[in-house]
């Protein structure tokens, strides 16, 4: 007789949280086919037909398409300026080796230690002079900044994975520094790159914060601004913030469904020693 086997505690676990992980988003999905009074009526009923509606009116009233296009230019201006700044210094501090190496990797993890909120009056202050308010650059180049600390160290843990004996026989055979960099290291280090990449995006695809400071124009605005045009002072049309909401998360869903291999292998390199 076979015994019944018993799920390890593990898979019990990770299920756990992967349901306290979801249960957000379905919640989102499921209300944004209600209405508002529907949703404060009986928040955990099924409501039958659904308000469909609730998509259309939620994106033209929201603005969302000229919203997704200003957050996809600066989430894209801000991934590949990361992207090529902590390329850079992942390289130039795991292979080359530069003088005070331990000290400039502190200067590197120096802004992740600063709180965000002591940064705001200086960069609104800074911005208006050089007249980059309402600047979706200026935007893109704040995200840059708060990115690319977290996104060096990631690399530099994936960059330490490569055999050194490869970039040895890559400068016996001729290749500059530039040429191992991307011909050599970026390759075998796609994971990683993915994985910053990633992460880079879905962060700048959340911020709020930063938008709220230096973006005042309504032509101008990111998905989480133009969110708050379903609330007034008096109230908020809840079933279109759900629809809105179902809207703005769904690039970022596809991104990570998309490319959740390589951003698992890139979070996980340099873990196991080879």
């Amino acid at each position: 007789m076979t015994r019944l086997r018993w799920p390890r505690w593990s898979t019990l676990l990770v299920g756990l949280l992967a349901a306290v992980w979801m249960y957000p988003v379905a919640w989102t999905l499921t209300n944004a086919v209600r209405s508002t009074a529907d949703i404060y009526r009986a928040p955990w009923d099924v409501t039958w037909p659904p308000a469909i509606g609730n998509i259309g009116e939620a994106w033209s009233r929201g603005q969302l398409g000229t919203a997704l296009m200003n957050s996809t230019l600066v989430t894209a201006m801000t991934v590949a300026l990361v992207l090529v700044l902590s390329v850079t210094a992942a390289y130039a501090l795991t292979r080359l080796r530069p003088p005070g190496r331990a000290v400039l990797f502190m200067l590197v993890l120096a802004p992740l230690i600063i709180p965000t909120e002591v940064l705001i009056v200086p960069l609104f202050s800074m911005y208006r002079t050089l007249g980059l308010i309402n600047s979706l650059p200026g935007l893109a180049l704040v995200n840059a900044v708060a990115n690319v600390s977290f996104a060096t160290v990631i690399l530099a843990a994936s960059f330490r994975t490569i055999p050194q004996d490869l970039i040895d026989a890559a400068r016996v055979d001729g290749a500059g520094r530039i040429g191992i960099l991307l011909r050599i290291v970026v390759p075998l280090a796609r994971p990683g790159v993915v994985a910053v990449a990633v992460l880079v995006a879905v962060f700048t695809w959340n911020d709020f914060g930063g938008a709220l400071v230096l973006i005042q124009d309504p032509d101008a605005f990111t998905v989480q601004l133009a969110l708050t045009r379903f609330a007034t002072f008096y109230a908020t049309d809840q079933g279109l913030t759900f629809a809105g909401l179902a809207i703005v998360i769904l690039p970022p869903l596809l991104l990570f469904v998309a490319l959740q291999r390589s951003f698992i292998r890139g979070l996980t390199a340099g873990v196991v020693r080879r």
